[in-house]
């Protein structure tokens, strides 16, 4: 199967808002200082000398430097060529603190801009290739269809299911054929969009009304807990892997009545998502096993090319329970 191509961006611009993004903005920019007596050598002067008189005014301007990125991020990100947008930031407060705090005994000279331009461009490509590397677009077809794919099989219980309840319950087959037009249009969108928390949990709620009717209550249930906003920022196709996962895995291998629970709670600046499953007590089918690692390692790429380090995922199997955990920042959708 062919891979999908696309035109990766020389420069990229980094959510300033993530933590990760900024701590590693400060560490390089730490590191940037202690080259810069020696990218620009004074032999007059000793090398703790001048290393003192260029933390004298570069150490505020880096910190101004994240502070105003932070502050600028989302119009930065809305300008057209943002990349060129940073680099002006970058430059106008380095030069305003030049002005302002360095030690007449340092000789300014338009080497010092330079070397901070070419660092900051630097970044910039780095976050490129970051998002080159990570970016499923990029993927092979696997790796594509483990994030937004439809298991044939679900598809043709699912089809066999509306068309067993056409006669008997007509209703039960209209909600049925509905919710699986909405997976299907929610499958074709583009993978690297955003979605928001409240359309991701109906288009959940919606896969497991499916597979309720496909295989029975007497098999399968879904308990909700939802402490949560739904204007929250998230990535397209969150939960509804997740919850095949768990059908895949804790319930088609048992003939046990099976209960799947979602936990998803708002405290403070983070989102906590929670889903839980039972483990098979005849749990042979490895490749059940290595696949549901597979899109749980799929996912945590998604997130750390969304969220950066600020993104948790976890999974735990404790007392027979197979539980997933989830913590992401909360940003409030933007159209």
């Amino acid at each position: 199967m062919r891979i999908i191509r696309q035109e990766i961006p020389l420069f990229a611009v980094p959510d300033f808002r993530n933590l990760g993004v900024a701590l590693r903005v400060f560490a390089s920019s730490m590191l940037l200082l202690l080259l810069l007596p020696i990218l620009t050598p004074d032999r007059d002067t000793p090398y703790m000398v001048s290393f003192s008189n260029f933390a004298i005014w570069l150490a505020p301007a880096i910190l101004m430097i994240i502070m105003a990125l932070w502050l600028l991020n989302r119009p930065i990100h809305r300008l057209p060529f943002p990349p060129f947008w940073v680099l002006f930031v970058t430059l106008s407060i380095c030069s305003l603190c030049e002005t302002f705090f360095t030690p007449i005994e340092l000789e300014l000279n338009l080497r010092h801009l330079v070397i901070i331009a070419v660092y900051t461009l630097a970044l910039m490509h780095y976050q490129a290739v970051l998002q080159k590397a990570f970016s499923p677009a990029l993927a092979q077809a696997q790796l594509d269809a483990l994030t937004a794919r439809i298991r044939p099989h679900f598809l043709f219980n699912s089809l066999n299911a509306a068309v067993s309840l056409v006669h008997t319950r007509p209703y039960d087959a209209e909600e049925v054929l509905v919710n699986l037009a909405d997976l299907f249009r929610a499958q074709l969108k583009s993978s690297g969009k955003d979605s928001t928390l409240g359309k991701e949990i109906e288009l959940a709620q919606g896969y497991m009304a499916i597979e309720i009717m496909r295989m029975g209550s007497d098999r399968v249930a879904c308990e909700w807990t939802i402490n949560a906003p739904d204007n929250a920022c998230v990535p397209h196709l969150l939960l509804q892997p997740l919850l095949e996962n768990a059908v895949y895995h804790g319930v088609e291998p048992t003939q046990n009545k099976c209960t799947i629970t979602v936990n998803i709670a708002h405290k403070g600046e983070w989102i906590y998502i929670r889903i839980e499953n039972p483990i098979p007590e005849n749990d042979e089918q490895q490749e059940h096993v290595s696949g549901n690692r597979m899109a749980l390692r799929n996912l945590s790429e998604r997130l750390f090319l969304m969220y950066d380090r600020d993104a948790v995922l976890n999974r735990t199997e404790i007392d027979g329970i197979y539980r997933v955990n989830i913590r992401l920042p909360y940003r409030p959708y933007v159209v």
